[in-house]
């Protein structure tokens, strides 16, 4: 007992820092009747979409025992362990094993909690190691403004982050003990960690850390350099250990589209002053937005204060003074210059969420406030008039920066600032006139701080919103029944038409087509995009599919609703719970021979009917399944027709309306018709048969299924422009009728050189097919370097069809393949990481020796 109570003693300021947000969090959670207080969860926007699909199948892998390097449950196969370098390698996540899938929302809505508590208690220790000997309230006050500071409340969705968030505090304090101590165990170790959680957003960590050691108050020149070699050092160190994660994961995100290095070329977003009123009390916090100019900076308003007394404060040096505010204007430039940002981003853009490096910036901010502080501490009273001139400063900061705002200002958001300037002001002249100690004072504006960052947290998440698990996860039970009686694999893909989140049916590990995700191949994207499916910068999605198509990528069945009113061409099969089953007519496969002039497929195109033709001829010798239909020019509504060409309408628009644009499309004789169209000004598209809604939706860049038409049927397209600052654009619209009699001498001239699989797992293939001449055995698997293929016993080379499949070259007769994937640089990798641990573990024997 008297050992526990010391330690609680020494570190009680510690303990609090992660006690506080941890009950502040969880009393949200009950509140927002988050699992198992309710039906909701904390995990919104990109965590629902992709996040916990991922988690679903790492969840699958550690339970089953499977391995981590290759799945076939989602986007027709992808490197597992690239992306579990990028969104799931923390060792916390490792409490999923325990728990069945049934409550993973609930268990990572929760362990979301514990890692930003684990914010306030990495902060805590930074604060504490600046000064130990004066120990207070203010450590854990300003230990919970990092953990709920509105960069974490608006982004904390992004749940792979927040180890970077843990972890910074220490890494800094590891710089502190390498330089003051000649100790860079604690650095090391910290920034691996960093690294192994999460490489992307540790690298914006490693570009501070640079900046930081530069601008460090280094005794001497000689200290700087000697000091330097081990910084770099143990820097070295870390990646090392680290790189079995970081060197695959590295290979795999340069083969993603957004791995082009596109600088912007626009010199600013907005206005700065916008940028700092991001800063003020009641802003609510952004979880993501398509202006990259957007940014959550708010972390307290007493921190502000403190960072304008740092200024004054006289016992700190002005060289130290200058040193931070460089890098405090460095940052804060970044916000709003496209090229800093760029950089600071990896050389990546933002994708729709801004300014993520934001973090370092407010814990920047946090440790000149707590400097400031520190003053306080050591010098005393004497220094209190300093605080209500940084409070008169700080008003007319916030006045002017109203004044000089481009957006709507909140006064709601005024009042609480200057309202909370105004408390501070009172307590700080309470202190001046000798009213309050220094310890009260102390106390006192902690326990404020604590107050105003905790009431800013519940403001937060309710503006975050939840998602109702039972509105995107009820139907999981009846999918997992339907995988259970219909078994599938990569010959047999199964596919939701209409799935609640992008990456459903990866969280129901259907061996499907979609994938969306920050790892997604760029080849595959534009492939999938020249096929004529819906894809994005780094998503593609099984929206788009033909017979051909279907049949290519091997996709057996089709999932819907009962509630959906999409519609497939497969044949109706079962009903299971709220899920029916239909049925590809045709058998399908991963793999079919083809002839060698699938080579040289012509597949760039605006026209995937075309693209489709062309592969059907060049690599089956198949006649043209789509035939090309002319359209009529569209009727207009506040819309004007500048120019027509074959299909392309250039158009200016002056509102947008409903019926900007109408196609209308009588069908002339039975069949199957397909449209498809491009244009990026097009909001939002309806589309009727007969007089009745069909489909509506986003339904750009897509095939798009009419149906099976009878003569004197009559299909209306209805799309609504956007009204933006543009107002102008281009759209191009294909239609198209099926050639059934084709398709069917397609389908059978792809089944006689079908792949037989025998035998599949994560990673695995082996199968055989019989090849009536010599040419590439194409495989609906995107290619990757990762692939060995053996083809009878021998390693042969792999190639690719299209820049973007996987295929093996072969003589006519028959062959057994087996397909092996290890991924990119694992085993160099592997080999980075023992030598780094092997030389970590001489490190630290020898620094024990020495203390010894």
């Amino acid at each position: 007992m008297p050992k526990r109570r010391n330690f609680y003693r020494r570190n009680k300021y510690l303990i609090w820092a992660f006690l506080a947000p941890f009950f502040i969090l969880e009393g949200i959670a009950v509140i927002m009747k988050v699992e198992p207080f309710g039906n909701n969860s904390f995990l919104i926007v990109d965590a629902l979409h992709q996040y916990l699909p991922f988690f679903a199948d790492y969840h699958e892998k550690l339970r089953s025992l499977d391995s981590l390097f290759y799945s076939f449950h989602g986007g027709l196969g992808f490197n597992f362990l690239g992306l579990w370098a990028y969104y799931l390698s923390s060792p916390l996540n490792l409490i999923i094993v325990l728990f069945p899938k049934e409550m993973l929302n609930m268990v990572l809505s929760h362990l979301y909690i514990i890692k930003i508590a684990l914010c306030g208690l990495s902060a805590a220790y930074y604060f504490r190691s600046r000064d130990k000997k004066r120990q207070d309230m203010s450590i854990t006050a300003f230990g919970i403004c990092y953990a709920l500071s509105s960069y974490i409340v608006g982004y904390s969705w992004n749940i792979m982050w927040l180890e970077v968030m843990i972890m910074l505090p220490l890494i800094l304090a590891g710089i502190d003990r390498l330089i003051k101590k000649r100790d860079g165990r604690l650095y090391c170790a910290a920034l691996f960690f960093s690294l192994l959680c999460n490489f992307y957003m540790s690298f914006m960590t490693c570009l501070f850390l640079v900046l930081w050691y530069l601008l460090y108050d280094h005794k001497k020149v000689k200290d700087f350099f000697v000091n330097g070699l081990k910084f770099a050092g143990y820097s070295v160190l870390s990646a090392m250990m680290a790189g079995a994660v970081l060197l695959p994961a590295y290979l795999g995100i340069m083969k993603t589209s957004s791995a082009k290095w596109d600088f912007p070329k626009e010199l600013w977003y907005g206005n700065f002053a916008d940028i700092y009123c991001r800063h003020f009390l009641g802003t609510a916090p952004i979880t993501n937005s398509v202006n990259d100019g957007e940014i959550n900076l708010y972390c307290g308003i007493l921190t502000l204060i403190f960072v304008l007394f740092y200024f004054m404060a006289s016992r700190i040096s002005w060289k130290t003074k200058i040193k931070r505010a460089l890098l405090l204007i460095l940052l804060f430039f970044s916000f709003n210059m496209p090229f800093l940002g760029y950089i600071w981003h990896g050389f990546h853009n933002q994708y729709g969420i801004p300014n993520r490096f934001a973090y370092l910036y407010i814990f920047l901010l946090l440790i000149m406030a707590y400097d400031g502080l520190l003053v306080i501490k050591r010098e005393g009273r004497e220094q209190a008039w300093k605080l209500c001139i940084a409070c008169g400063i700080f008003c007319m900061s916030v006045g002017i920066s109203s004044l000089l705002n481009t957006k709507a200002f909140d006064r709601k958001v005024l009042a609480l600032t200057t309202a909370a300037v105004f408390v501070y002001l009172l307590v700080f002249a309470l202190y001046d006139r000798k009213t309050l100690s220094r310890k009260g004072m102390i106390a006192i504006c902690s326990v404020l701080l604590a107050i105003e960052t905790a009431g800013m947290a519940v403001y937060g998440f309710s503006e975050n919103g939840q998602v109702l698990v039972t509105e995107y996860f009820g139907d999981t039970k009846d999918i997992q029944k339907v995988k259970d009686k219909y078994k599938t694999g990569p010959d047999r893909r199964m596919e939701l038409i209409k799935g609640k989140m992008l990456d459903e049916s990866i969280w129901h590990t259907l061996n499907g087509v979609t994938m969306f995700g920050s790892t997604a191949l760029g080849s595959v994207v534009d492939i999938m995009d020249d096929l004529g499916f819906y894809t994005g910068i780094n998503e593609y999605l099984y929206e788009g599919a033909t017979p051909f198509t279907n049949n290519l990528l091997g996709v057996k069945y089709n999932l819907l609703r009962t509630s959906d009113t999409n519609t497939t061409e497969f044949q109706y099969l079962d009903r299971i719970g709220n899920v029916n089953v239909y049925g590809n007519p045709y058998s399908t496969a991963v793999g079919y021979g083809m002839k060698k002039s699938a080579y040289k497929w012509n597949y760039d195109d605006v026209n995937p009917f075309l693209v489709q033709n062309r592969l059907s001829g060049d690599a089956f010798g198949g006649n043209d399944i789509f035939h090309m239909i002319k359209t009529k020019q569209p009727k207009t509504n506040a819309c004007k027709i500048t120019q027509s060409n074959d299909g392309e309408y250039v158009f200016e628009n002056t509102a947008s309306l409903s019926d900007n644009m109408v196609f209308e499309i009588p069908v002339t004789e039975d069949g199957k018709l397909y449209f498809h169209f491009d244009g990026s000004q097009v909001e939002d598209t309806a589309i009727y048969r007969n007089n009745e809604i069909y489909i509506s939706g986003r339904l750009n860049a897509q095939c798009i299924y009419f149906g099976d038409l009878k003569k004197g049927d009559h299909i209306t397209v209805n799309m609504k422009l956007k009204e933006d600052d543009l107002m102008s654009g281009v759209v191009r619209v294909t239609l198209a009728s099926l050639d059934e009699d084709a398709m069917k001498d397609l389908y059978g001239k792809m089944q006689e050189q079908a792949f037989h699989l025998r035998e599949s797992s994560s990673g695995m293939l082996k199968g055989s097919v019989n090849m009536s001449e010599a040419g590439p055995v194409f495989f609906s698997i995107p290619y990757d370097k990762g692939w060995k293929v053996l083809v009878d016993g021998k390693e042969t080379d792999a190639k690719s069809i299209g820049n973007a499949f996987l295929c093996v070259d072969v003589s006519g007769g028959k062959h057994e393949i087996e397909l092996k994937y290890c991924p990119e640089g694992f085993k160099e990798g592997i080999i980075l990481t023992a030598l780094g641990w092997i030389l970590f573990t001489v490190i630290c024997i020898r620094k024990r020796k020495k203390s010894a």
